[in-house]
């Protein structure tokens, strides 16, 4: 698997999947509608109700044995009595009448079927068996399914609208977006689409796929990229099931410039596999699926309330400058927002730069004395005696070229005639501009009426702060180019042919032919040879005890530090063997004593879904304690192996924190890309891998792996 995973990622312009099989489904020219009954709220009644209120722009046919017309339509007995055959079909039965409905659909020509009901794999072993006679009836045949247990699927522009949760009752579709957003969640998309829709958040396509037996998140995601009515297409995840075709849209995501925007649910979990290595105990999904993300482009929200309305600004951005080349213009009616709103700016890594002097001194000649031009630019109290104050100053702003985008903070809800005075000042300047700009309420919210004209105007209004922080971080991110992606590597030493721990001693050796340095060592079989091991070796050397099965030395007093006599180095030995009486000894490594440096820890843990990652982080016990560690699919280039580093607060210690001299960032960087060559190289056997600390010394020094552990699995 991983080895697919690197071919897809090296390719220059990835290709197209099957997204153009997904016609049926968002562009019908006919749907019917089994199930459809007198009850309005029924799933095939809504369906038909929404088509109808939309003015669907084709034929619509609901089919019910029982009624001659529903809802002003002409109702059929079956599909073979409709004028023609539709291309998409909606079936709201019971899972079991579903299986006939489907045969029937698959014998009239139909080419897409949408099955809303439960009943299959998520309702133990009946529904198992029941969804095996289903895959079956779709095996080998031309006919798309999505679903079982969906919600559906719409395109506003065509006046289709599937959805049959109460959220759609409430759906206007009166501004046609140009966003796709694909769910795994049926009651989520419903919230996601109204909410969105309120704040001027508005979709051009959307499908929730539930069960997934046939048509999945990334084929429609897909179909959706190649779409040339979508810009950025929205998920709403659960659990990626096709990970490598979910590499393959992000990749063709960024090739197209058309931002793909995720949010992932599950990101802590209730607990961890047992597992051997620090890495293994960080190293979860989540954590992996972050890697995943910023490896390949994807922007990723941590709020689901953000999702839309990150993809539908991005969206509207599209015909302004590229957000990331400069800075942002922070622009307030209140100092105490200005405070907040930097605070987040610096969390996101969004830089708020100071204006030019040209722009300063145009500033400051229509500013009162008592206000600062700065960045965030306060107009605060002086806007009470010049109305027009807020815009003059703003269009004098814009105009600097060290800004590429602004958030305009206002005070007052636009109820009141200042305040949606201001607010529409804000737009003006904003509408005329070449750059990005948000509108963020201090009071207010977003869906209310004053900011119906910058929901019209396609200018994003910002649940909060932190919101609008976090859209110019994703806009920046959404700019930049995906890192190159990691090489295979040359003369990778092989594994032993042998499976669970692999002891220090052998782990040393594979770092030491992989080109990681590690300290002189000898190895003792007994406590009678380690004194002459340490004279051998000469200087302060440590001790460690090899016990069959322990990963972890230190935990079990095992290791014997800056020991200065070949004496004392023989007595350390003795003291650990006393102490450790059920230990099963294998003899001991007798090293010299490593120069001072940054400790770091370098592992390596396998996703099931996307095969090897690297961690780096600070190293020794600070790496469970702390945490500040970063993830990378493996291979690595060297640009992503300086990112893992700049990702974590090591990379302060590494650049010589108060004057101390600087370490050998690039020999690290080296370490970094060997070791996840090996692990893609040894992908199917390396379980986890632990090196650590590596003591990364003085610029120009190199490395030194001062402990190592490995895990293999079966050959």
């Amino acid at each position: 698997m991983n080895r697919l995973a690197t071919h897809l990622a090296t390719q220059d312009v990835p290709q197209p999947l099957f997204g153009a099989r997904l016609h049926a489904l968002f562009r019908p020219r006919s749907i019917a509608f089994i199930g459809a009954s007198e009850r309005p709220n029924t799933p095939a009644s809504r369906g038909l109700r929404n088509c109808l209120r939309h003015r669907f722009a084709g034929g619509l046919y609901p089919i019910n044995p029982k009624y001659q017309e529903l809802f002003g339509v002409r109702c059929y007995t079956s599909l073979a009595q409709l004028p023609q055959v539709p291309e998409l079909v909606m079936i709201a039965l019971s899972a079991e009448m579903t299986l006939d409905a489907v045969a029937q659909c698959q014998q009239a020509g139909v080419a897409t079927v949408v099955v809303c009901s439960a009943g299959w794999e998520e309702q133990g072993p009946e529904g198992e068996e029941r969804a095996r006679r289903l895959q079956a009836l779709m095996q080998g045949s031309a006919m798309r399914l999505l679903g079982p247990n969906c919600l559906g699927a719409g395109n506003p522009a065509q006046g289709m609208c599937l959805g049959y949760n109460s959220s759609f009752e409430s759906m206007a579709h009166a501004r046609k977006g140009r966003v796709g957003l694909v769910t795994q969640s049926g009651a989520m998309m419903g919230g996601l689409l109204l909410n969105g829709e309120d704040a001027g958040a508005d979709v051009g396509l959307y499908a929730h796929v539930g069960n997934a037996m046939d048509i999945g998140m990334e084929e429609i995601a897909q179909y959706m990229l190649e779409d040339e009515q979508i810009d950025a297409v929205a998920l709403m995840i659960e659990g990626l099931r096709q990970p490598l075709h979910f590499l393959q849209m992000a990749r063709q995501a960024k090739a197209l410039s058309k931002p793909l925007v995720v949010f992932k649910a599950g990101a802590s979990e209730i607990g961890r596999q047992a597992v051997m290595s620090h890495t293994g105990a960080l190293a979860g999904s989540d954590e992996v699926f972050d890697a995943v993300c910023r490896t390949y482009g994807v922007l990723r929200v941590q709020e689901s309330e953000d999702l839309l309305a990150t993809a539908a600004a991005l969206s509207h951005w599209k015909s302004k400058r590229p957000v990331g080349g400069a800075g942002l213009l922070v622009f307030t009616l209140s100092g105490g927002a200005a405070s907040i709103l930097a605070d987040e700016c610096a969390e996101a890594g969004v830089p708020l730069p100071t204006p030019s002097p040209s722009t300063l001194e145009k500033l400051q000649a229509i500013l009162p004395d008592y206000v600062k031009a700065s960045n965030p630019l306060d107009v605060g109290g002086a806007v009470f005696s010049d109305a027009e104050l807020p815009r003059q100053a703003l269009e004098i702003a814009l105009q600097d070229e060290g800004f590429d985008a602004v958030l305009w903070v206002g005070v007052g809800a636009p109820r009141d005639q200042r305040s949606q005075l201001w607010l529409n000042q804000a737009l003006d300047v904003a509408g005329a501009s070449d750059k990005a700009c948000a509108v963020i309420p201090v009071s207010g919210y977003v869906q209310e009426e004053g900011f119906a004209r910058a929901r019209k105007m396609g200018i994003p209004v910002a649940r909060s702060l932190r919101a609008a922080a976090r859209l110019i971080g994703h806009a920046r991110s959404s700019a930049r180019p995906v890192l190159t992606q990691g090489e295979k590597g040359q003369a990778i030493p092989d594994l032993p042919a042998m499976e669970g721990l692999v002891d220090e001693v052998q782990s040393k050796a594979l770092l030491h032919a992989l080109g990681i340095a590690v300290p002189a060592s000898r190895v003792a079989s007994s406590v009678a040879e380690v004194a002459a091991c340490a004279r051998a070796l000469g200087g302060a050397v440590v001790v460690k005890g090899l016990a069959r099965g322990i990963a972890h030395k230190s935990e079990h007093g095992l290791v014997a530090l800056n020991l200065t006599s070949p004496e004392a180095a023989e007595a350390a030995a003795r003291s650990m063997q006393e102490r450790g009486q059920g230990l099963e000894f294998l003899g001991f490594l007798v090293e010299s004593m490593a120069p001072r440096g940054v400790e770091v820890v370098l592992g390596i843990q396998r996703d099931p879904s996307f095969g090897p990652v690297l961690m780096f982080g600070l190293g020794g016990v600070s790496v469970e304690l702390f945490k500040d560690v970063a993830f990378g699919l493996c291979p690595l280039s060297r640009d992503t192996a300086h990112g893992l580093i700049v990702q974590t607060k090591a990379a302060a210690l590494l650049r010589g924190f108060r004057g101390q001299t600087a370490a050998d960032i690039e020999a690290l960087v080296d370490a970094m890309v060997r070791l996840s060559q090996f692990a893609a190289h040894h992908g199917d056997r390396l379980a986890e891998m632990d090196v650590n600390p590596v003591i990364v010394l003085h610029q120009g020094q190199g490395v030194l792996a001062l402990d190592a552990m490995i895990a293999l699995k079966n050959a």
